[in-house]
């Protein structure tokens, strides 16, 4: 499969969690103050999946949100995530996740 192809798949797969992350809006109250608000994490999430094509780095914010906020995905995107995580072969650049790194 070709660079562009899995590009297309990640950005797909991404795009389905953030819309299930941002019909989330009551979880806003979790969102601590001294970081972004819940909509302007979901406006920047955005523009790195849609706009940027930063997919490293909006994977590591979904995770970093995930672990932090009571965010429930469904089956679905759950596994939509789990595939991103498979093809970019990483889980996130913080030393406690070195283990799940299996990039050359």
């Amino acid at each position: 499969m070709s660079e562009e192809q899995l590009d297309k798949i990640v950005q797909s797969r991404l795009m389905d969690v953030l819309q299930e992350l941002e019909m989330q809006k009551n979880l806003a109250v979790h969102y601590p103050e001294n970081r972004l608000s819940f909509r302007e994490q979901m406006e920047q999430l955005r523009e790195y999946i849609a706009d940027t094509g930063e997919y490293g780095i909006a994977y590591e914010s979904i995770i970093a949100d995930l672990e932090q906020i009571p965010f429930v995905l469904s089956g679905i995107a759950a596994v939509k995530l789990l595939e991103v995580g498979l093809i970019m072969r990483y889980k996130t650049e913080r030393p406690q996740d070195q283990t799940f790194d299996i990039r050359n």
